[in-house]
């Protein structure tokens, strides 16, 4: 598994990624995205510094795209999406693995890792707790997941 930083031409597929019934399923915004609108938006992203967007590849095949948010100096939110057709096969596994890795060569300040997943999204929950994260907040709408990646004893 490898990433790379997105590019302006990664657009179609992070748009066709975004707006599977699946992923919008397990998304906090259900609704279909316009492409006009996704465009805008995914230009300006790119244009972030406190935001890194990352295709997930293997073989050269796309696999699927990470988001990092800076929440905080030291914090960071993230999301993944997978291709429809390459699910349930553990590249969720593969690209989490690599994300904790690259996450803190991308910023070094970064030290924990949070995921907020939809109470319904049965496969992130596992796939989070399975690499370590720990619940550390849960409602009807949200569970938050979060993992240290460095600290005083993991440095």
């Amino acid at each position: 598994m490898e990433l790379r930083s997105a590019a302006l031409n990664d657009s179609i597929f992070i748009f066709n990624l975004r707006n599977d019934l699946d992923t919008r399923k397990n998304s906090f915004v259900t609704d279909e995205i316009p492409y006009e609108e996704h465009k805008n938006w995914f230009e300006k992203s790119l244009g972030i510094k406190t935001r890194k967007i990352l295709i997930a590849y293997e073989n050269k095949v796309l696999v699927g795209v990470v988001r990092l948010d800076l929440k905080s100096d030291n914090e960071a939110v993230i999301s993944i999406s997978i291709d429809p057709s390459l699910r349930q096969k553990g590249y969720a596994n593969k690209i989490l693995c690599e994300i904790e890795s690259y996450t803190t060569s991308w910023n070094n300040e970064i030290k924990v890792l949070t995921a907020l997943i939809k109470p319904s999204n049965i496969a992130s929950i596992k796939l989070f707790s399975k690499r370590g994260y720990a619940v550390v907040s849960e409602n009807k709408e949200e569970i938050i997941m979060c993992k240290e990646l460095r600290g005083k004893y993991l440095d």
